[in-house]
């Protein structure tokens, strides 16, 4: 055979074959949360923002302004309109001239929320996917004077989205409110969406499940994260988890390190909760490793390990994992091993 017939044969076999390799290797690495939604309908999210309507009445007239509201947010106002000192504090509140100025600086940020409605219906048509039975909840906006602790409340099927907590990790006033440093990053509106999925997921997931070791603690913390995927498939691992790039780097990394560090310890059955805490409570680093180690690297690597289970037991759908309440057969079935 002479060599340019002998390099055409080589050359149809790589435009035939390499495709169906490349393929096979894309199907490997396919994870099943990644879910073909384009039968799925849901009418769009529209969120009604409470903040322009409280921040734009006359607050002599409260009770008077907000009547024709009360049905639409009834979330916020309840049946308390008529209750003057519910009046006052409402009152107080919208003349308080540190909250008008973070109202100011929400709507200069957001003057309207198109592209997170468009994130939230996305992310709502998974959902509809894994739970066809689901009702599309109702969303709202408002200020909350920097509610630290629920910028994100979930309740009755209701969400409430506090925008002056996602006004940008360069807003002044965070730090000045005790918001750490290494949790800046979280404040920027990228981050509405995910927190709204998230705060349901740990409404929803692992609920059967009574954390008491550290690998029942990573496979609680690696169900919130595999919703969130199931949920929100396309967006980054960063964003998910709430890393920088090279936080991401290093627990990819070291992945191996950490585990051996926790089989060597003896710290997987542990049920010491200071033990514990190290490894899953957020902070800007992880305290028994070095100051450029990833923060809550067990909540990582329980996120693989729920990864490589639904990976293996394929007839297992995202609705039956969440109401699992054996995390240790989670752990042993995933044979995750880094």
């Amino acid at each position: 055979m002479n060599k340019k017939r002998y390099l055409l044969i080589v050359l149809i076999f790589l435009v035939i074959a390499l495709p169906i390799i490349v393929f096979l290797n894309d199907s490997k690495r396919r994870m099943p949360y990644q879910a073909d939604v384009s039968d799925i309908e849901i009418d769009s999210i529209q969120i009604s923002r409470f903040e322009k309507v409280l921040f734009n009445i006359n607050p002599f007239q409260i009770q008077e302004e907000l009547k024709p509201y009360t049905d639409e947010f009834y979330f916020f106002l309840g049946d308390e309109l008529d209750n003057p000192m519910a009046q006052q504090q409402l009152y107080d509140y919208v003349t308080d001239p540190v909250i008008v100025d973070l109202y100011n600086e929400t709507v200069e940020v957001f003057p309207d929320l198109n592209e997170l409605e468009e994130q939230l219906t996305k992310a709502f048509t998974y959902y509809k996917y894994h739970f066809p039975d689901f009702e599309v909840p109702e969303v709202y906006s408002y200020v909350s004077g920097m509610d630290l602790h629920e910028p994100i409340k979930y309740s009755d099927n209701n969400i409430a989205i506090a925008l002056d907590m996602y006004l940008g990790s360069d807003f002044t006033k965070y730090q000045k409110v005790g918001i750490p440093a290494y949790q800046l990053m979280r404040r920027s509106p990228e981050f509405i969406a995910r927190d709204v999925m998230y705060t349901i997921a740990e409404d929803k997931a692992g609920e059967h499940i009574k954390a008491e070791s550290l690998v029942d603690f990573m496979v609680l913390e690696g169900m919130k994260l595999y919703f969130l995927d199931c949920m929100m498939p396309n967006v980054h691992d960063t964003l998910k988890i709430g890393y920088t790039s090279m936080q991401e780097y290093w627990i990819e990394k070291n992945q191996g390190f950490v585990w051996s560090y926790f089989i060597d310890n003896q710290l997987l059955y542990s049920t010491n909760r200071n033990k514990i805490n190290n490894f899953i409570t957020d902070a800007p680093f992880t305290s028994p490793f070095t100051k450029n180690s990833s923060p809550r690297v067990a909540v990582w690597i329980g996120w693989q390990i729920v990864r490589e289970y639904m990976r293996r037991n394929s007839e297992v759908d995202l609705k039956t994992l969440i109401e699992m309440s054996d995390a240790e057969k989670i752990f042993v079935s995933s044979r995750y091993k880094p």
